[in-house]
């Protein structure tokens, strides 16, 4: 297979008429202060072991359960644990990229943001969980935009971006439930879209421990990182 991509903690080949093969890896990206953070836009020298696993663990058991269980298209078609391989589907991808993200807690980028508003607090918790949509943009940190902008700037077609309003709440919503199933209360998770074949909504990339913020219902401590992951095995 011809390697297509080599991504931040990923590698993309081409498998062919069936799609594309994601090889999970150890990589792990840091931060500005050079600190180990998923979210980080620099890959560090040194890998974490199990990471590459626990990524896939992860993303491969939510996938599996939100098409079965859920009625979610997801770009899985299959994965291995052994060789940290998951094959998938092709998707048409948006310009610029788009990401998902949903908030049941505030806390974080949500909290410097709109911390001046009175009676805000770290760890408030909303009555409804709250949606943004970012540009995927590094050097612009990742601007927040309003589907309405997506629409008027020809990123997204109105229909579309009604199936993907609709589709990103399914999904959002199943996913929090897993979290639950497992003992975790899940306070904010970012995703990514893409559009199938057929011009469907179909959920792409991970859902893994470096995308999210979970903490453990009994002792309230955050789970994250393998220990995270580790409550999704099957």
């Amino acid at each position: 297979m011809n390697l297509v991509y080599r991504g931040k903690t990923k590698d993309v080949y081409d498998n062919g008429e069936d799609g594309l093969r994601l090889i999970f890896s150890d990589r792990v990206t840091k931060n500005a202060a050079g600190e180990i953070d998923p979210g980080g836009n620099t890959v560090a020298e040194n890998t974490e072991p199990g990471q590459g696993e626990a990524c896939l663990l992860m993303a491969s058991a939510i996938f599996e359960e939100l098409a079965e269980k859920n009625g979610v298209s997801t770009h899985m078609i299959a994965y291995d644990l052994p060789s940290l391989s998951m094959d998938v589907r092709r998707g048409t991808m948006f310009n610029p990229g788009i990401e998902w993200i949903a908030r049941w807690v505030c806390t974080g980028s949500f909290l410097r943001r709109y911390g001046m508003v009175p009676g805000v607090y770290d760890g408030m918790r909303f009555a409804d969980p709250v949606f943004e949509i970012t540009l995927k943009d590094d050097a612009a940190g990742d601007p927040l935009v309003v589907p309405s902008a997506l629409v008027a700037l020809g990123v997204v077609d109105a229909r579309t971006m009604t199936a993907l309003l609709d589709s990103n709440a399914k999904a959002m919503q199943a996913i929090q439930a897993m979290f639950a199933a497992r003992d975790l209360d899940l306070w904010d998770i970012k995703i990514e879209w893409a559009l199938d074949a057929k011009g469907a909504p179909m959920l792409i990339d991970e859902v893994s421990p470096g995308c999210c913020r979970a903490f453990d219902m009994k002792t309230k401590k955050r789970v994250s990182g393998i220990a995270l992951a580790e409550r999704f095995r099957r």
